[in-house]
């Protein structure tokens, strides 16, 4: 199991209290939890290991009781080489990693796999977050796996789908009237109020569970890509790669790191605007209204440690508009099968972009990180319904002139 060595403000290396939990009250930095590399394996007695869960890499997690693991089965995701779109969009070297196939259909079963452990090694009774709808679906379930009652935080309108995937493992939902910070403040206040556990982005344990699939994707390709693209919303994406390439490094895995790139909607680009301002950390602004749901939020509680992985990187940050998102959910799903919400297809609008603005170089190998199934918000879709027919060949081959020859015929035999 991992050893803990300290919890700490990354910016300034102010030490926290021996929990850690939240930010530094000089630099407002979430704190950062350290693990000891020195009780690392060999990597080639972890490549022995059978389990393709993120506690594959249990020495560099930060949970140090095993019993207390919480796991539905998270990590060991495709890594799709995307022929198809890649050589579509310019992209020939163009990877898909489908964290949509998680337990819970989202990435975020990799932080909170982490996190709910962290509160079972703690003796937690009541474990709380706000979300915009896939965190609270993920620790909805490994509450429930763990035995710990839940109370989650949503913002009105929450995709249907995520809210019934939290009521139904057990979770008490709460929708709050406005955008996710609002959710989140009063999520926070209730935290402090009844002395349940944290799992936000401000639990340096729980985003630990983040760098997991930086390790997988490393493993899994065999080299360093050149680029790491991310939907992104509180930082936590970004920073847990770059973090998880740096500990590799460390460890003498790699030699180099990738380029990282953050992907946010254009209505809620607070990072992307940090980015393009210079500025250090992310500042808070009000999200407008778009497809990607799933990251529409204000104030990215991760931003100093984002905005650092992308200069140290020499990586990139892009917002897209709600059409480029929707085209390139669309051609995920037409050209390799991959069925992703709108949050998730982030990632490949904004290789799209990159590669026009030529950012993404010709022989470039480029990893897009699709994190939330399609299934988490269908009505994003822009699909018509499907035809009702009558049960003879002359209604189908009507119906199939409607929607043109596509490359079938119509032929008889």
């Amino acid at each position: 199991m991992g050893r803990v060595l300290d919890v700490h403000c990354p910016r300034c290396g102010k030490p926290a209290l021996p929990e850690g939990m939240g930010a530094c009250p000089d630099c407002a930095v979430v704190f950062d939890v350290r693990v000891d590399l020195a009780v690392v394996p060999p990597l080639g007695e972890i490549r022995k290991r059978p389990e393709m869960t993120i506690w594959r890499w249990r020495e560099l997690l930060p949970i140090q009781d095993s019993a207390a693991i919480v796991s539905l089965g998270e990590g060991g995701t495709p890594l799709v080489e995307a022929r198809r779109l890649g050589g579509l969009i310019g992209i020939p070297r163009l990877l898909v990693k489908n964290d949509g196939l998680l337990p819970t259909g989202s990435l975020k079963d990799r932080v909170m796999s982490a996190g709910v452990s962290r509160a079972r090694e703690i003796k937690a009774k009541t474990v709380a977050t706000p979300s915009t709808g896939n965190a609270a679906a993920s620790l909805a379930a490994y509450a429930a796996a763990a035995g710990l009652d839940c109370i989650v935080f949503v913002p009105e309108g929450t995709a249907p789908a995520k809210m019934i995937q939290a009521q139904a493992c057990g979770a008490r939902v709460i929708a709050v009237r406005g955008p996710f910070d609002n959710a989140a403040r009063l999520a926070q206040q209730a935290i402090a109020t009844f002395g349940w556990y944290s799992t936000l982005s401000d639990n340096p344990y729980r985003n630990d569970g983040m760098k997991s699939y930086g390790y997988e994707i490393w493993e899994q390709l065999g080299e360093v890509p050149d680029w790491m693209i991310h939907p992104e919303a509180s930082g936590g994406a970004v920073a847990g790669a770059w973090k998880a390439f740096g500990e590799m490094r460390a460890l003498g895995w790699v030699a180099r790191r990738p380029r990282m790139a953050a992907a946010q909607a254009q209505a809620a680009a607070a990072l992307i605007r940090a980015w393009e301002a210079g500025r250090e950390d992310a500042e808070a602004l009000t999200p407008g209204a778009t497809v990607a749901e799933s990251i529409r939020v204000g104030r990215p509680r991760l931003g100093w440690q984002a905005l650092r992985a992308l200069r140290e990187s020499n990586g990139a940050a892009v917002a897209v508009t709600d059409e480029e998102i929707l085209e390139s959910q669309r051609l995920l799903a037409t050209q390799e099968g991959i069925f992703a919400e709108p949050s998730g297809a982030v990632s490949v609008a904004a290789a799209r972009r990159l590669r026009r603005d030529g950012t993404i170089r010709d022989g470039d190998l480029v990893v897009a990180v699709v994190t939330g199934h399609g299934l988490k918000q269908p009505e994003a879709s822009a699909t018509p319904p499907a035809p009702l027919i009558e049960p003879t060949l002359t209604a189908l081959e009507r119906a199939l002139k409607v929607w043109g020859s596509g490359t079938w015929t119509l032929t008889r035999t």
